[in-house]
């Protein structure tokens, strides 16, 4: 894999966005940690009656969804700071080309470049 990017971008522009990522993993291990709470003392609510059980199903499955995203987003999370630590951060891993540092700002777990990622998204269509 090349490393190329890596000398491309400055060592503070890998602080930043380390700081970003690091962010946003606390920002989303806060939002489990209320989301679970939050599930907690609904569930000890007795006064429910069998009229709500509809609204309660789909709210359990708008949690378990979110709950799923936020699991999959932090192993992106993990996985950008995997490779920061590798030096490889930066570089698409489908063409082992410099991710934009404008894609990089806006999705700073981003895996793939733009033309990569609309590629592989076009193969999932």
């Amino acid at each position: 894999m090349a490393k190329t990017v890596t000398r491309e971008l400055t060592k503070a522009q890998i602080r930043r966005y380390r700081g970003l990522l690091e962010e946003k993993r606390e920002e989303i291990r806060q939002n489990l940690r209320s989301a679970a709470a939050s599930k907690a003392l609904a569930r000890g609510d007795d006064s429910a009656n069998l009229e709500d059980l509809p609204t309660q199903s789909h709210e359990e499955w708008i949690f378990l969804n979110r709950n799923s995203i936020d699991v999959m987003l932090l192993r992106e999370i993990g996985d950008a700071l995997g490779r920061m630590e590798e030096g490889s951060y930066g570089t698409c891993m489908e063409c082992e080309e410099a991710i934009s540092q404008k894609r990089l700002d806006a999705i700073a777990w981003a895996r793939y470049c733009v033309p990569c990622q609309e590629l592989l998204a076009s193969y999932d269509s």
